[in-house]
């Protein structure tokens, strides 16, 4: 039966999770990521020229941040973000359906069944499925590039080495550190394959590796090229920061203190049940292949590593490792319903409706409230309408919202991860106390009052040195936590003044 539905269970798979982003796609941005490329794609447009994201550029999502703005304008979609936030909803709907083609490359169309739906449901899945942002489009290009890798060690066409190739390139220019992560998991799975490959000998395979790396390279190069050309000192930094972030200044493999908080973001994503399926299917998987469970380690534990240890680990890095998660947990559900026992059918069922609805029961009314409200749009026009027009907001993470929504200018807090020093403290009194001595107004919020203030050190240094009035409150929701973790809060807009 599961053999001659294989034709229409990917078109259900896809419309399903279709309609599923769509029920749930963010009204308004929910990241300084999403607002930036919002902000950049429009640039793209207005300038005809390719504009710099973050980090390595990421040039393939700006492409399509701009591409839907325009087909967004001429369907009526006015709100550039609201356009934007429809490129993850594809992607994450393009990526669902690609996934369960992956698995049944890996096992069978049961096991790739049960796989997708897990994916489909996982929160931090689903999260970056409903706002723009880059993961999605990467985690499609990443499966698709793997089919097509698939598909050329089972047949030997050249056709599906270039598509890999065209996919993998496309994945390094929307996300380039993920596939760099990936690289040696990518690598093991073309040298080892599912199966052996008898009509392939071992110098035939570096040779065909060589060619797959090269055209990789020349597809992310062509993407790169403008940003590369226009501004060469941008990509040495960029390089340098990913190097000492991930490996130099952090890494301190099991012995991390992010990495025990990234344990917990894929603990609490599967559930105490999805977790003991992942440990049983882990066993399962080196049963039946133990290349797949090489692959499946591979994947799992170099991204964790590097996101793992860097300090700003927020749980939408870890797209990159869900779907790897859930490979051995898909091979166990399945493993076990083939025993055909009414029993083990029972605990199975059970167990995966624990596995999805559990973890969305702490997420549900996150991505309700996202699809209903623009909490951050709201509230830093709010702030915008009661500031006046030459104002000045101190600010943290939240300079791009303040420019954009609040059209106010900004001065950004001392910050670091330890405690403030005293020369950063008085430089920056030195600074507001220039802007106070010019007769311009002077504001904070609570989230710039306490961003990055774990001693509660500035806001000590605010109060000892100035009169701090409230002028209003409004509801905000911090984009940096998790989705069953979201931080809503009252959050006070302060006018600041000198003491007399």
């Amino acid at each position: 039966m599961l053999k001659r539905a294989q034709f229409w269970i990917p078109g259900i798979i896809f419309l399903a999770s279709l309609c599923l982003h769509l029920s749930l796609i963010s009204k308004g941005p929910v990241t300084v990521d999403c607002l930036n490329l919002v902000i950049q794609s429009q640039a793209t447009i207005d300038t005809l020229r390719l504009h710099y994201l973050y980090g390595s550029g990421y040039p393939v999502m700006v492409l399509l941040g701009s591409i839907f703005i325009i087909i967004g304008k001429y369907l009526g979609i006015t709100d550039p973000v609201l356009a934007v936030n429809y490129v993850s909803v594809l992607f994450g709907s393009l990526a669902t359906l690609a996934y369960y083609l992956l698995i049944r490359r890996f096992s069978d169309t049961l096991t790739a069944i049960l796989s997708a739906i897990i994916l489909l449901f996982n929160p931090i899945f689903m999260d970056v499925s409903t706002y723009g942002i880059n993961h999605t489009p990467a985690l499609c290009f990443l499966f698709l590039g793997l089919c097509s890798l698939l598909n050329f060690q089972e047949k030997g066409k050249t056709r599906d080495l270039w598509l890999s190739a065209l996919y993998f390139g496309l994945m390094g220019a929307t996300r380039l550190q993920d596939l760099i992560l990936l690289f040696p998991a990518i690598s093991f799975m073309f040298f080892a394959g599912l199966n052996k490959n008898p009509w392939q000998n071992k110098k035939n395979k570096i040779r065909l590796f060589q060619l797959l790396m090269a055209a990789t390279f020349f597809i992310i190069l062509v993407f790169h090229l403008p940003y590369i050309i226009s501004d060469q000192r941008t990509y040495a930094a960029q390089a340098t920061i990913f190097w000492k972030v991930g490996f130099i200044d952090n890494f301190k493999v099991i012995f991390s203190r992010p990495l025990e908080h990234s344990l917990f973001y894929l603990i609490r994503t599967f559930s105490a049940v999805g977790d003991f399926c992942f440990i049983a299917g882990l066993f399962y998987a080196a049963k039946i292949n133990k290349r797949i469970l090489a692959f499946t380690l591979l994947w799992i534990a170099i991204p964790l590593m590097f996101y793992g240890n860097a300090l700003t680990n927020a749980p939408r890095f870890f797209n990159i490792i869900i779907p790897a998660v859930i490979i051995p947990i898909g091979i166990f559900l399945a493993q076990m319903l083939r025993y055909n026992k009414i029993a083990w059918t029972m605990i199975v069922m059970v167990s995966f409706l624990i596995m999805i609805f559990q973890p969305l029961m702490y997420s549900r009314q996150t991505f309700l409230r996202r699809h209903q409200q623009a909490l951050i749009s709201d509230y830093y026009i709010w702030v915008g309408k009661n500031t006046e027009p030459d104002a000045t907001i101190i600010s943290a993470d939240d300079n791009i919202f303040i420019d954009y929504y609040a059209k106010r200018g900004t001065l950004d807090k001392p910050v670091r991860i330890g405690h403030l020093s005293g020369p950063d403290l008085a430089g920056f009194k030195i600074r507001v106390d220039k802007i106070l001595n010019e007769h311009k107004p002077v504001y904070v919020t609570d989230f710039g009052i306490n961003a990055y203030d774990y001693y509660e050190e500035f806001r000590n240094f605010l109060n000892r040195n100035y009169r701090l009035t409230q002028v209003g409150k409004m509801p905000l929701e911090v984009w940096y936590a998790t989705p069953y973790q979201t931080l809503l809060n009252m959050y006070a807009l302060i006018k600041i003044s000198k003491k007399n």
